[in-house]
C-alpha cells in the first residue's frame, strides 16, 4: 500500500478506522485515563459497547460511500481498539508508530497486520508522542506539548518536549510550531487531551480552533497567521469535540448532526457537511479524527 499524507485535507483515499467490537467492561474512575470518560462514569452517561460499535461502523460505511478504502484494526479480545489516531501517525511517505500511554500499547497488535510489506519508524525509547498531537500542514507540523514540569506528569500529558526535536530531526522540511494546551487529569473543561482536540484547519485555509485552550497567546496567533479565518468553540464545545472532525477532501467535512452551530458557519463557507453520529464515541474523549488513521491522500 502506498502511504502519503501531505495534509488535513487532501482527498482521503485510505484510512483505518477504529472498532468497538470487543471493548472490555467499562473502566472506573481510577482506571479511566481521560477527564471526558471521568466525567460521563460520574454522570452515569458512559457509553454501551453496542452503542460504540454502532456509530463506529457507520462512520466506516460512511466513509466507504464516499469512495475511501477502509481497514478495520484486527479484533483482539477486551480491548479498546477505538482511537486509531493515536496508535501511529503518516506525515508525507513516512508511518511512525506512536509510543502511547502503557494501558493503551496493545492496540499496535491490532494495526500492525494491516502494515504488513510496509516500511515503519520505531519512536526512540525517549519520545512519547501520540498521533492526535500531530497536525500536518502545507509545509508544516503543528504539535501538541506538554512543557511545563507542574503537567507533566500528568496523564493526559501524551506529548512530551523530546518530540519536537525527534520530528524536527525526521522531517527537516517542514517548520515546527510546538503549541501548549491546558491539561487536567480531571475536568475536561481543562484540558485538551490533544491538539486535534482544540484545533482543526479546513481546505479552504480556515480553521476551526479554541483559544481558551491554549496556554500562551503567541503560539495561538503564530497559528491563526497561517489562516485567512477561523471559526472559535468554546471550551464547552471542544470538550464535545467539536474541532475534531475530518475532512475527506477540501472542501467535504464529517461531522457530527447535534453540531448545529459549528455546522451552520461551515456551510455557509461552502463546505460540504456528510454528517454522521458519533456522540457516543465522543463521550470516550476522541471523535472523527481521533477514530481515523489516515494513510493515502492525494
Amino acid at each position: 500500500m502506498e502511504i502519503d499524507i501531505p495534509n488535513e485535507w487532501g482527498r482521503l483515499e485510505a484510512v483505518v478506522v477504529g472498532h468497538g467490537r470487543s471493548m472490555p467492561p467499562a473502566p472506573t474512575l481510577d482506571t479511566a485515563f481521560d477527564p471526558t470518560s471521568k466525567w460521563h462514569l460520574r454522570q452515569g452517561t458512559y457509553p454501551r459497547h453496542g452503542e460504540v460499535a454502532a456509530q463506529l461502523d457507520a462512520l466506516a460505511d460512511t466513509l466507504a460511500h464516499a469512495g475511501v478504502e477502509v481497514f478495520r484494526p484486527v479484533d483482539i479480545p477486551e480491548l479498546e481498539q477505538i482511537f486509531a489516531r493515536d496508535v501511529g501517525l503518516v506525515v508525507d511517505g513516512t508511518f511512525i508508530r506512536s509510543r502511547t500511554i502503557e494501558e493503551r500499547k496493545g492496540e499496535w497488535q491490532g494495526v500492525a497486520p494491516l502494515l504488513e510489506g510496509m516500511d515503519w519508524v520505531q519512536l526512540p525509547d525517549n519520545i512519547q508522542l501520540e498521533g492526535g498531537d500531530v497536525i500536518v500542514l502545507d509545509g508544516a507540523l503543528a504539535v501538541g506539548v506538554t512543557q511545563r514540569p507542574e503537567w507533566s506528569s500528568l496523564k493526559v500529558a501524551r506529548t512530551l518536549p523530546p518530540a519536537l526535536s525527534y520530528l524536527a530531526e525526521t522531517f527537516p522540511d517542514r517548520e515546527l510550531i510546538g503549541i501548549e494546551l491546558h491539561k487536567d487529569d480531571e475536568d475536561p473543561l481543562k484540558c485538551a487531551l490533544h491538539l486535534d482536540c482544540a484545533y482543526m484547519p479546513l481546505g479552504g485555509g480556515e480553521a476551526i480552533v479554541c483559544p481558551e485552550a491554549f496556554v500562551e497567546e503567541a503560539q495561538f496567533n503564530t497559528l491563526m497567521s497561517r489562516h485567512s479565518k477561523y471559526a472559535s468553540v468554546s471550551l464547552s464545545e471542544a470538550a464535545a469535540l467539536q474541532s475534531n472532525l475530518l475532512s475527506i477532501a477540501p472542501d467535504t467535512v464529517l461531522i457530527d448532526p447535534q453540531f448545529k452551530r459549528l455546522g451552520t458557519i461551515l456551510a455557509d463557507w461552502g463546505y460540504t457537511l456528510l454528517e454522521s453520529p458519533m456522540d457516543k464515541v465522543g463521550r470516550m474523549g476522541g471523535l472523527f479524527r481521533c477514530s481515523t488513521l489516515p494513510l493515502h491522500r492525494s
